[in-house]
């Protein structure tokens, strides 16, 4: 008998192949790294990286088990505990895997940015600038944001809250990421919350500028997580903790500066953000490695960027309840299963990385007003 060949043979017969989604953006690099790197083929995976175009799309691929894991939105996996989401416990997630800290910002129409006169350039000075703004004007600000359930969400209310201005005065309307600028150009939004490079590609085309970045609200903010389904963890736990292996050593990878441009490369293909390579770097180079006093630039691995730290899963619920997203008889009371830290604390181990103490995770929790 002549010998299969290996082309033939469907991803689903290889008990080390995994089906990862993503959304086009720069926090999805170390999946992207740890394909083309090679990462995940030193583990043995055979990995099939997915192209999705909005967060609701990868929810509902995950949860039914079309998707085993994914790049998504930390709150995302509080969010599938929800009874009104779920009642079936394996199509919700868990993490095991934080994947960086920071990477958001908070962009204004030109249009708008224009007419104010702030005091000084820093965030608090735009803020009150637009709290004035909207005083004078009628209507309300038309504010964008990637999903409720979002650290975009939550560093928007964060922003509003901070510079006093009156929720009734704002409507949010929910964007997939790469559609942001454009929405922006056409006028359907005068200010949003999105990852890069979606904030210097509004900059570029003249559409907006960047009045805040996420770390100025919160430094070493949790963002996206590896997300997979419960179902997988729990049915291929070796093969889980293979990826998250790849993942993490992607995430070193990237610390590097050195690699900011063949990350460019890569990321830029068209099987990935499918955009100019030149619009990522000059992303990087602002979220990735620029850094002062108010802006923590992006970080996918040192200061224990990869821990599922508890106290961000805490307070992204209290997030949930104080912005009438989730009653608290709704959710899963212990959320020691949702963020997995037995499983990092392995994985951690077998790379002989050092393992942080649960509860010393970076940098102070912002308050919610």
């Amino acid at each position: 008998m002549e010998p299969m060949n290996p082309m033939l043979i469907s991803p689903t017969t290889n008990p080390d192949a995994v089906h990862i989604g993503y959304v086009p953006l720069l926090d999805c690099a170390p999946l992207i790294i740890a394909q083309e790197a090679g990462f995940f083929a030193a583990e043995g995976l055979q990995v099939s990286l997915e192209r999705e175009s909005n967060w609701a799309s990868i929810r509902d691929k995950l949860s039914f088990g079309i998707l085993d894991a994914a790049h998504i939105l930390a709150p995302m996996v509080l969010a599938s505990q929800l009874t009104a989401t779920n009642n079936d416990r394996t199509k919700t997630f868990k993490t095991a895997l934080a994947m960086g800290y920071n990477g958001n910002a908070i962009t204004l129409s030109s249009q708008i940015y224009n007419r104010l006169t702030p005091s000084d350039g820093g965030f608090r000075a735009i803020a009150a600038a637009l709290k004035t703004h909207l005083s004078l004007t009628t209507g309300t600000l038309r504010v964008g944001t990637v999903h409720p359930h979002s650290m975009h969400t939550y560093l928007l209310h964060l922003y509003l809250d901070s510079a006093g201005i009156d929720t009734a005065r704002v409507t949010i309307k929910v964007i997939p990421p790469v559609n942001m600028v454009k929405a922006m150009l056409e006028g359907e939004v005068d200010l949003y919350c999105v990852g890069e490079p979606w904030n210097t590609a509004a900059q570029i085309a003249q559409a907006g500028e960047i009045i805040c970045y996420g770390s100025e609200l919160w430094a070493h903010a949790p963002e996206k997580v590896l997300g997979v389904n419960r179902g997988f963890a729990e049915k291929r736990p070796e093969v889980h903790e293979k990826l998250l292996a790849a993942i993490i050593r992607a995430c070193q990878w990237l610390e590097c500066a050195d690699h900011i441009a063949q990350s460019a490369l890569w990321m830029a293909g068209p099987t990935y953000l499918n955009c100019s390579s030149d619009l990522l770097i000059q992303a990087m180079l602002s979220q990735w490695h620029t850094q002062s006093s108010t802006h923590q630039r992006k970080v996918f691995y040192s200061n224990q960027a990869n821990a599922p730290w508890p106290a961000h899963a805490r307070w992204i619920l209290e997030a949930m309840q104080a912005y009438n997203q989730v009653d608290t008889t709704e959710l899963i009371t212990s959320l020691q299963g949702l963020y997995d830290w037995d499983t990092y604390q392995r994985v951690m181990t077998r790379l002989d990385l050092p393992v942080p103490e649960r509860e010393r995770f970076p940098g102070l929790l912002p308050t919610i007003l």
